[in-house]
């Protein structure tokens, strides 16, 4: 009898192992798959932006974000904010089980609270505010709402890499797995603010259309350009969206199932800074 209880006890703890497990949203040949960014990895992304996103990223890296701890400190209390949604994807080293890139994104949802609030963000940091304020003016001139014909999708808030993972495609396998777990959670829609030609390329690659584009050498702060340090052939940052054909949004919005798309509304953008 102890020995069969002590087996059910087990199959409990596998079972309860497989729950848990994250969904894979795609794997590449070069032994990278994309999962659920899960609590166990948050702290893990935490420190991968620090080290290889503020630093590198074009506009962080212009306004030199990683050399004021405060805007560091006011960056990652956001992340923390974005990532509790849990409908973000981590990119995962097979074998290893290491994290080496991360896709940090939320559910937008029409109404008057998310088109009045989503727009009122306030910053407290200097550095991080031009941040943040270039792409609000980016995004503030178009309603994707109208434009994809739809009542919500997701807003991708970064999609970072470690520096030795760059320029192997995996940042488009990135996006595709984010598309996958759009559909799979039925979001008929995606979007995000691309800040390099390569960025452009890729979301163009996989169907994304443009509908603004802010150029840097337009962008002035007091008549000084503020993002200088762009790089070569990265002349602006574009907001750019997909409609995905295969998810057809129902008439009444219905909480799904699984708790893991039971999606809340977003915290108003006030009181993530309070």
């Amino acid at each position: 009898m102890a020995k069969s209880a002590e087996q059910e006890v087990e199959k409990m703890k596998q079972l309860e192992e497989r729950i848990k497990a994250p969904s894979i949203w795609g794997r590449v040949p070069c032994g990278i798959r994309f999962e659920d960014l899960q609590d166990r990895r948050y702290e893990d992304a935490v420190r991968l932006l620090k080290t290889h996103y503020l630093p590198e990223e074009i506009t962080y890296r212009s306004v030199k974000i990683s050399e004021d701890k405060e805007g560091v400190d006011e960056f990652i209390h956001n992340v923390r904010i974005w990532m509790k949604d849990k409908m973000s994807i981590a990119a995962v080293k097979e074998g290893t089980d290491k994290l080496v890139g991360v896709l940090i994104m939320r559910i937008q949802e029409k109404s008057a609270f998310s088109r009045t609030f989503s727009r009122v963000k306030i910053t407290y940091n200097p550095q991080y505010t031009k941040v943040v304020t270039f792409n609000r003016a980016i995004e503030k001139p178009v309603d994707l709402f109208d434009k994809l014909g739809v009542r919500r999708y997701f807003k991708i808030y970064l999609l970072a890499l470690k520096t030795r993972y760059r320029h192997r495609g995996l940042g488009k396998e990135m996006l595709k797995a984010a598309i996958a777990l759009s559909e799979n959670a039925n979001v008929p829609a995606i979007s995000g603010i691309f800040t390099t030609a390569r960025g452009h390329q890729m979301a163009d690659e996989l169907g994304f259309e443009k509908f603004n584009e802010l150029f840097y050498v337009r962008y002035l702060i007091d008549n000084e350009i503020v993002f200088w340090d762009t790089g070569l052939g990265n002349y602006g940052a574009a907001l750019m969206a997909y409609r995905i054909p295969s998810v057809e949004e129902p008439q009444e919005i219905q909480t799904q199932a699984s708790s893991r798309f039971n999606i809340q509304p977003p915290i108003d953008d006030d009181e993530e800074n309070q």
